[in-house]
């Protein structure tokens, strides 16, 4: 059933669907199982892309609402106004 590189997984596809994806796998001389494989691994690869940006996403928008607490002194930080920034002139201590 399967080894340690494939796995078998049986699908249903209407008439119209298998027809289309047989002429894909035909134009492209490879099986209708590899055109359906490759497909599969599209598909995965761009959800777990959407996921990365997603988190970029989330992780941008928590740094931008610490840094506008910055700018608001009634929500500032208990904390000094160097260490917003990583950053130090060559000239600084």
């Amino acid at each position: 059933m399967s080894n340690a590189k494939t796995t078998r997984v049986t699908i249903e596809l209407t008439a119209d669907l298998a027809n289309a994806v047989a002429k894909a796998a035909g134009a492209n001389k490879i099986t209708v199982e590899e055109a359906i494989g490759e497909c599969i691994s599209q598909q995965l690869e761009h959800a777990l892309r959407h996921r990365v940006l997603i988190q970029r996403q989330n992780d941008v928008d928590e740094a931008l609402l610490e840094l506008a607490s910055w700018s608001a002194p009634e929500r500032r930080p208990n904390r000094a106004q160097e260490t917003i920034c990583r950053y130090r002139s060559a000239d600084a201590e």
